[in-house]
């Protein structure tokens, strides 16, 4: 019987068909953050990023765009990047990466995606200019864009796009594009709309993509390489159910809430999965590995904006929270990992 039951949770763990079907995770915990500061000067947020030493957070906020605080004790150790369009300056920011010693931010209105070196020693850190990669020689517009590999780009947007369709993702090579994805996992120009900003997250080794909607809850996997980008599988929670209008979207009323925040190791998907028709339930991480399979979901003591975990230590996860009371902070959750992957039936 014990053997049955493991097997039906496998197979009802992920939903890769046409119909959706609510995630299973092979189990549930509830844990506790250590608060690393609550004293954040910002008012949104866009993205954030890990690495060995510091936690960076893409806000606008005083002038400036990035702001960084010590892992190991939360303290602030200043602000970088000018709000500008002068070089160097970024005018409006959507994605932030952080890759050994480089930092990279795609600025939206500029569509420029814009490098710095990062210069570390023992208690300071120096964030320089170094150059920047024009999307808007190309028809059409980003939203955002990654360094992918040597001179070889990932956008999410319209780049080439010569007609009115909806495009997603495209390799771009600093002069043309080389490759583009367009296909939908859904049919209908309005529910296409719920793919214009998903949540997007890479593995380190760059060779996976996961892509999760925030209305309804679609997650799709792909596989990447420097010519290609081809769908793994798809794998369909809670359904989208929205209409388009004067440019927003407007979700029906008892349409569930999939991904808010996402983040990756070669090995998990760490996730906030909604699963509610109210889109403030954030106290979540919920873990699937990059077949789809639900592994952990974590009840948290906090509603979780960001989230953001280093490959170097898949164990610590780093956590923007907000509340409306105490507005944003940052907290570290801690999880046991082997190998990478949460400990399960611990």
């Amino acid at each position: 019987m014990k053997k049955l039951l493991g097997i039906l949770i496998i197979l009802c763990s992920c939903s890769s068909g046409k119909e959706y079907n609510e995630p299973q995770f092979v189990e549930k915990e509830e844990i506790r953050g250590e608060c690393l500061s609550d004293d954040l000067m910002i008012s949104y947020a866009y993205d954030m990023a890990v690495d060995d030493q510091y936690i960076y957070i893409l806000a606008s906020s005083q002038g400036k765009w990035v702001h960084v605080y010590d892992k190991s004790d939360g303290q602030y150790r200043g602000s970088h990047v000018l709000t500008g369009q002068g070089p160097g300056e970024v005018h409006t920011a959507s994605s932030l990466t952080v890759d050994k010693d480089k930092l990279q931010i795609y600025d939206q209105s500029q569509m420029k995606l814009l490098t710095y070196s990062l210069k570390k020693a023992s208690d300071s850190l120096q964030i320089s200019f170094m150059d920047d990669v024009s999307f808007s020689s190309n028809k059409g517009i980003v939203r955002r864009a990654w360094l992918f590999a040597d001179s070889l780009y990932l956008s999410d947007g319209q780049l080439g796009a010569e007609n009115k369709k909806q495009k997603r993702f495209q390799l771009y090579d600093g002069h043309s594009v080389i490759y583009s994805y367009d296909d939908f996992p859904v049919q209908g120009k309005d529910l296409e709309k719920v793919f214009l900003f998903p949540q997007i997250c890479f593995s380190p080794s760059k060779d996976k993509m996961a892509t999760g909607t925030l209305y309804g809850g679609i997650l799709e996997i792909f596989h990447l390489s420097d010519s290609s980008i081809s769908l793994s599988d798809v794998y369909r929670f809670y359904e989208p159910s929205v209409s388009f209008s004067s440019g927003d979207l407007i979700p029906g009323k008892d349409m569930k809430y999939g991904f808010s925040a996402m983040s990756a190791t070669d090995d998990v998907i760490y996730s906030v999965l909604i699963g509610d028709p109210d889109p403030n339930k954030l106290n979540n991480i919920s873990v699937f590995d990059w077949n789809g399979k639900g592994l952990i979901r974590y009840k948290t003591d906090k509603q979780i904006f960001k989230l953001s975990c280093y490959p170097g230590n898949p164990s610590e996860l780093y956590a923007l929270t907000f509340s409306p009371s105490e507005g944003f902070s940052l907290y570290l959750y801690r999880v046991k990992t082997n190998n990478g992957i949460p400990l399960l039936g611990t």
